[in-house]
């Protein structure tokens, strides 16, 4: 009698092992099955057939065969393998993240929906002479779903089904998506344009970072790229990074290839996932559309991975297991031999440096294709009026624009609203001096601490600068941003695209297409800051751009940037010159510089010697450590514990960062310059440590330090 290890359902690291049963008949790897686990039924992952143990008769039988063929190939355990060493993360986490809801291993799943479908049987029995006109007129019409044919053959349909004439079949229902359609605008290509995907084709390497500032034509490299893959028979996976931008992706890519595509992101149902990994995994689609999650297509024949706006934060998963999407189709990339292309105006330094030193190909794309880019303008919010919010000349700039029927675009900043300390007079943030990220004010006892280090601070309310006694308090939502816009312009309609408005269905490609057809201002957070193309878009204003700059991170300066240059490059896309206006209490900060003379490079080479003196990455690898527990103290506690066995690496802290599900909640940071040493440090960590009922929480190479 055969004997398997298996993987069981639980995510956590204090069960990641396999577990033996038996089952008389052959499983293959990659299969679920029901099995008895500590006085339950769980679902749990083929691993292995395995020898007969020791003592066998303590071994328990399979309960339930759930699948005829393996869900997961070699390609995809090989990944889960990586992904679970590099982001210190259990197995079944791993397989969960990569199947679609329907078919993850768990108890409580989504399930498939299925339907009733009528196929000929093969009857003779005899029908009366109605009958047997509407068998003929029908017959050749199976199969069909059997609610379709009840309404074509009226009353005929059950006596079909009791002569035998029909079967009924149970078939997986199909989720008809509502695709956003658009004409195919093939465009002639731009000298840099061609010797881009020139560069791309002949080229040796299989990794490319395609560095174009917003305009460029990025999308049509895309789109020319695909048609080699295509034209080859092999599959092309495109990546962008939110669901806002999916719409315009879809319909770019629907327009151009006129063919079946599969759609993935996070706002489908789980019918709608389980269909559209069922047309990849048989081959009935070539091209797929998505966001993160996309990157576990069961692809068979990968030929081209395009991952737009690839430095955007939305790539990290947030949740177990806490991957990078980039390192991802990294791996699938080299598995499938074919090409990656990392595509951004504001590309993340890690990217960027890999780029400067050959380990990806840099391809460059250095002019719009309307040849301008737009005017940008600093307002000293020091010197100018301000009105609800607004700059008498950010309203001035909007009323010009609205009499030209043309459209605008605000960007509300809210990345700035932890509670940092910023002087009204000299505009300077109260800064660490060890790590030089911005303190944070504490209310309850009036200090300030360093949210990287752990230091506190004595607050005297005193800038430590030029002795002002005066400080700015930040913070205006969208909803009311939008009440103060209406109120000024009455006559002008409105769009609002944020967090709540874009919570529903199929929301964000209404809103956008409601602005493109009849908006006249799109008010926003930071989703409407990249990867929009509105040709009648001719003036962007940023609210708040200083509000990024005072975060306390280590990323603080480099995401600002991303946004305000990405913002940016929404205005003039097309024939008509575009403005932007940026409201700032710091207009010679190196962001606002950098952003103002579309000179990213000057801004690489600024953040990369902060992060260089700072010991961040990509000079060293970081890895955070968070202890819940109800009782802080004994967080602390476990967590200093934990500080005294990491060894070879920088530990900060512990410092004790906001509650999350009511627990106290407190943080290590760890540094070190070998990835391959700190990973070894953190799994031994898991492995050899007692934590004493205290949750802990790892997260491999964050991209934000947890508040």
């Amino acid at each position: 009698m055969p004997f398997y290890n298996v993987w069981i359902e639980h995510v956590a690291l204090d069960l990641n092992q396999t577990f033996t049963y038996r089952h008389d008949a052959a499983l293959e790897r990659g299969m679920r099955v029901k099995v008895p686990f500590n006085h339950r039924e769980l679902v749990a992952i083929v691993m292995e057939a395995c020898e007969q143990p020791d003592d066998p008769s303590r071994i328990k039988d399979v309960i339930e065969v759930l699948d005829e063929q393996p869900l997961l190939n070699e390609e995809l355990f090989g990944l889960a393998a990586y992904m679970a060493d590099t982001y210190v993360s259990s197995m079944m986490s791993c397989f969960k993240a990569m199947l679609p809801p329907a078919l993850r291993p768990a108890t409580r799943r989504a399930s498939v929906v299925y339907e009733d479908w009528f196929v000929a049987g093969d009857s003779t029995q005899p029908l009366t002479k109605k009958g047997q006109e509407t068998w003929e007129r029908l017959k050749d019409a199976l199969p069909m779903k059997a609610s379709a044919f009840r309404k074509l053959a009226k009353s005929h349909a059950r006596s079909f089904l009791e002569r035998g004439y029909l079967r009924v079949e149970k078939r997986r229902k199909e989720s008809a998506l509502d695709l956003p359609e658009k004409e195919d605008q093939t465009f002639a290509l731009t000298d840099e344009q061609r010797d881009a995907i020139a560069q791309i084709s002949a080229s040796s390497h299989d990794v490319f970072l395609l560095h174009g500032v917003t305009g460029s034509g990025k999308t049509e490299v895309f789109l020319r790229l695909a048609e080699q893959a295509l034209s080859e028979n092999r599959q092309v996976l495109f990546l962008v990074p939110e669901i806002g931008l999916t719409p315009m992706m879809i319909a770019r890519v629907r327009s151009r290839f006129r063919q079946n595509i599969a759609i993935y992101h996070s706002q489908m149902s789980a019918s709608e996932k389980y269909d559209q990994y069922e047309k990849v995994r048989t081959g009935e689609v070539q091209i797929v559309v998505g966001t993160r999650s996309a990157c576990f297509m069961p692809f068979s024949n990968l030929g081209l991975i395009l991952m737009d706006e690839e430095h955007d934060t939305s790539y990290k998963q947030d949740m177990m297991p806490k991957y990078h999407t980039r390192d991802l189709v990294l791996w699938r990339g080299a598995y499938h031999h074919c090409k990656v292309v990392l595509a951004s105006a504001t590309p993340s330094l890690e990217s960027y440096a890999r780029a400067y030193r050959g380990v990806f190909e840099l391809v460059e794309l250095k002019q719009r294709i309307a040849r301008t880019m737009p005017a940008i303008r600093m307002i000293d919010l020091r010197q100018e009026p301000v009105v609800q919010g607004f700059s008498q000349s950010l309203l001035d700039a909007i009323a010009r624009r609205l009499e030209k029927k043309e459209q605008v675009i605000l960007l509300l900043n809210r990345r700035g609203y932890l509670p940092v300390v910023k002087c009204q007079a000299c505009n300077e943030v109260i800064t660490c001096p060890d790590c030089g990220i911005a303190l944070s004010y504490h209310r309850s006892n009036d200090s300030l601490m360093c949210h990287c280090c752990g230091t506190v601070y004595a607050f005297d309310h005193t800038c430590p600068h030029c002795g002002s006694k005066h400080f700015f308090n930040h913070g205006m939502g969208t909803e009311k941003l939008e009440q103060r816009i209406q109120s000024l312009f009455p006559q002008a309609r409105i769009v609002r695209m944020d967090a709540d408005s874009t919570r529903k269905k199929n929301a964000h490609a209404r809103l956008l297409e409601q602005f493109e057809n009849e908006g006249d201002i799109l008010i926003g957070t930071q989703m409407v800051a990249k990867g929009l193309d509105f040709p009648n878009v001719t003036l962007v204003g940023i609210l708040q751009a200083d509000a990024g700059l005072v975060r306390s991170d280590y990323r603080a300066s480099e995401i600002a940037y991303e946004m305000l240059e990405q913002a940016s490059g929404r205005a003039g896309r097309a024939e008509k010159e575009g403005e932007v206006l940026i409201q700032t209490f710091d207009q010679d900060h190196y962001v606002m510089k950098s952003v103002q003379n579309h000179d990213y490079k000057s801004f690489f080479v600024r953040e990369m010697q902060y992060r260089h003196l700072g010991s961040y990455p990509p000079y060293v690898y970081m890895a955070t450590i968070v202890f819940s527990h109800d009782d802080l103290e004994k967080a602390e506690r476990v967590a200093r514990q934990a500080k005294e066995r990491l060894d070879g690496v920088r530990v900060l802290g512990p410092i004790e960062i906001s509650m999350r599900m009511k627990k106290k909640r407190v943080r290590l940071l760890v540094k070190d310059k070998s990835q391959p040493h700190l990973e070894t440090v953190m799994w031994d960590l898991v492995h050899h440590f007692d934590r004493s009922n205290v949750k802990m929480e790892i997260n491999m190479h964050p991209l934000m330090l947890e508040e």
